[in-house]
Parts: C-alpha cells; sequence; structure tokens
C-alpha cells in the first residue's frame, strides 16, 4: 500500500534507537525527511548519516524534551532546513522500576518530565505552523502502562495515562484545523527500556531476566512479544493521509493483552 509520504517532513523525538530509530527508517523508505530529536545527539548523528546516502534527507538535533529552550530550537531548524513540519512522533520516554512507596519526588519529575511534558513542549512548539499550514499529524507513543497501572509503574503510568489524555483533547482541539492527533501503545518488547525494566526486576524478585521475561509473554494470547517494526508500522499509518479520518484515539498494539 502506497502511504503517500514522499515529500512530508517528520520530526522524531527519541530517535537514535529502539522505536523511534525504526520509525525514521520506515520514513525514510517512504521518502520522508526527518529530523531526528535525541538528547544522545552522536548516536542520532550515527543513524542520520547513514539513511542520508542517496539523496535522503535526515537531521539530527541534540534535544533534551523536557526544555522550551531545546523545544523551540528542535522546530526552528527543522522549519529552517525543510521549511515544513508535516508529523511529529513523540518517541522520547524513560521508565524505571520502583514500587511507590519507594518512588523519591526526584524519580516522579524525572519520568513525568520527559514522557508527559515533553510532549507538550514539542507538541507546543511545532502545533502553531502546522495550524497555519491547516495541516498535520501527531502521533504520540504512549503505553500499555497508558490504559492499566502496573506493579512498580506507578510514575511510568501516570505519565503514559496523561499521553493518553493529552492526545484525545488536543485532537478535539486541532479537529478544525486538520489535524490528526492519535497515540499508540506498545506491549512488551525488547528495547533498551525494557531490558532496563528487566534489570531491575530481576535484582528485586532474585529471578533470571528471561524467566521473567518468559513469564510476561505467557500473558499475551498470540505467545510473542512485539517488534519495533510493529510500532513503526502503525505509527506510519497514522502519519499518512490513509488515516485521515483517525483521530483521538490510542491504538493498542501488545498480541491482545490489552484489547480497548
Amino acid at each position: 500500500m502506497e502511504l503517500g509520504l514522499k515529500g512530508r517532513v517528520a520530526i522524531v523525538t527519541g530517535g537514535a534507537d529502539g522505536i523511534g530509530k525504526v520509525c525514521i527508517e520506515g520514513f525514510v523508505r517512504e521518502g520522508a525527511s526527518v529530523v531526528i530529536a535525541d538528547i544522545n545527539i552522536d548516536r542520532a548523528r550515527e543513524v542520520a548519516e547513514r539513511l542520508s546516502a542517496d539523496g535522503k534527507k535526515v537531521l539530527a538535533v541534540r534535544t533534551d524534551v523536557t526544555k522550551k529552550t531545546d523545544a523551540d530550537n528542535l522546530v526552528a531548524t527543522a522549519l529552517s532546513e525543510f521549511g515544513k513540519v508535516d508529523i511529529l512522533v513523540n518517541n522520547a520516554g524513560v521508565i524505571r522500576d520502583i514500587m511507590f512507596v519507594d518512588i523519591e519526588e526526584k524519580d516522579w519529575d524525572w519520568v513525568n518530565d520527559v514522557n508527559a511534558k515533553g510532549v507538550y513542549q514539542v507538541t507546543r512548539a511545532v502545533v502553531s505552523h502546522m495550524i497555519t499550514a491547516r495541516y498535520g499529524k501527531i502521533v504520540n507513543i504512549s503505553s500499555r502502562s497508558g490504559k492499566e497501572g502496573q506493579v512498580g509503574l506507578s510514575h511510568y503510568g501516570a505519565s503514559k495515562f496523561a499521553v493518553i489524555g493529552l492526545t484525545q483533547a488536543l485532537a478535539k482541539e486541532m479537529a478544525e484545523y486538520d489535524i490528526n492527533v492519535n497515540a499508540v501503545c506498545p506491549g512488551i518488547l525488547r528495547t533498551y527500556m525494557w531490558e532496563v525494566l528487566l534489570d531491575a526486576r530481576a535484582k528485586r524478585q532474585g529471578l533470571p531476566r528471561e524467566q521473567i521475561f518468559d513469564s510476561w509473554i505467557q500473558q499475551i494470547p498470540l505467545k510473542r512479544p512485539q517488534e519495533s517494526e510493529d510500532i513503526a508500522n502503525v505509527v506510519l499509518f497514522l502519519s499518512s493521509d490513509i488515516s485521515k479520518n483517525i483521530t483521538g484515539e490510542s491504538i493498542n498494539i501488545n498480541g491482545g493483552l490489552r484489547m480497548d
């Protein structure tokens, strides 16, 4: 299926690794230009250089999504380089496995600043340009934990529930400007964040990492983990005009683990 993304310009936060990187690869494959926003600028530049072959345009911009100045600079750089921003994928995120009684204020703030405030900061920086253009696609990466609280992840869940609430409210506000706003809720997949989570769970529970991971997989009706490509495929779909009548949705990609 032709997605019609050729000539579009996308910003992807947290694009140096994992889901973000695979989304960027997909955009480039479809003929879009991409700005990688990541705090790990060396890794982001490596990805940009690799994907910029054959006339493709991929730019890396060091961005701490929690900072307004960085978000504003990111969008200004994208507009200076490409003249427009059609698509924003808010993918940057962090996780830390801590039981609620042990969460310090700094832990709460770090997770919520990146996962929720970061979505606000970058979206706020770009949305006025989409309003002027009367066109835009915003895709926020939430989580299964944005729909169902998980043990040890109360602060993470709070941040991901916030992303879904923001998605729904913004979808209603932006509809008159023909801007679609949706969220994607990944399930269980072996990204860096999940490896960090496995390390913490193994230490807390005193069990082997792979035993814990296998127990998670057994909860999935399809009995298999998700891949970054599974998430990226839906992100690309939501970034295209094929999905023009979908907005305010939070789409599960979890093998049936959660079905609402």
